[in-house]
């Protein structure tokens, strides 16, 4: 962990490429709690691996020391990855990131956490000049479709992604 942020009880640190397996335990903690496992992609060590590059974010959420959660801006150039590819007419692919996962442990849910992960995401993207950020989600995910929204998403299609999964395409255009 580096570059540490206080928020009071709330601190957010850059997290590092060995905290892979940490970030795979914490969603399997989220999938035994889910009603629907279509809710969210299972992300295998390779997916979550990749995301530690020059320009992607991988930030943890604790509070009170503990981690309680993470958020991952993934950046995916030019690779089928780029959700920037579904928008209609985008010819600048490599200008956008992937809010491309937030998870909060059960124990810490209720208190904010992903909205604050979402926003922390986004100020990063707008600091490194990125055009827009997207993001997909179960249409059965109201939860994290309303922070989408209250972030400054927009839903803007309805998609196949994952293997056959129904997602909705989220967008946030950034100054």
């Amino acid at each position: 962990m580096k570059n540490t942020e206080d928020k009071g009880r709330i601190t957010f640190a850059k997290l590092e490429k060995d905290s892979v397996p940490l970030l795979l335990e914490l969603q399997e903690e989220a999938f035994a709690v889910l009603d629907d496992p279509d809710l969210l992609r299972r992300n295998t060590f390779e997916t979550l691996e990749v995301c530690f590059n020059e320009k992607s974010l991988v930030l943890g959420a604790y509070v009170d020391g503990e981690i309680a959660g993470f958020g991952i801006l993934y950046y995916a150039g030019k690779d089928s990855e780029n959700l920037a590819y579904s928008l209609d007419g985008c010819d600048d692919v490599e200008n956008y990131v992937n809010v491309k996962l937030t998870i909060v442990r059960p124990a810490f849910r209720g208190q904010g956490l992903q909205r604050l992960l979402i926003d922390k995401l986004v100020e990063y993207a707008q600091k490194e000049g990125f055009k827009g950020a997207l993001a997909t989600v179960s249409p059965k995910n109201n939860y994290s479709s309303n922070n989408l929204t209250k972030c400054g998403f927009e839903a803007v299609a309805t998609l196949v992604k994952y293997g056959g999964m129904k997602r909705i395409l989220f967008y946030k255009k950034l100054d």
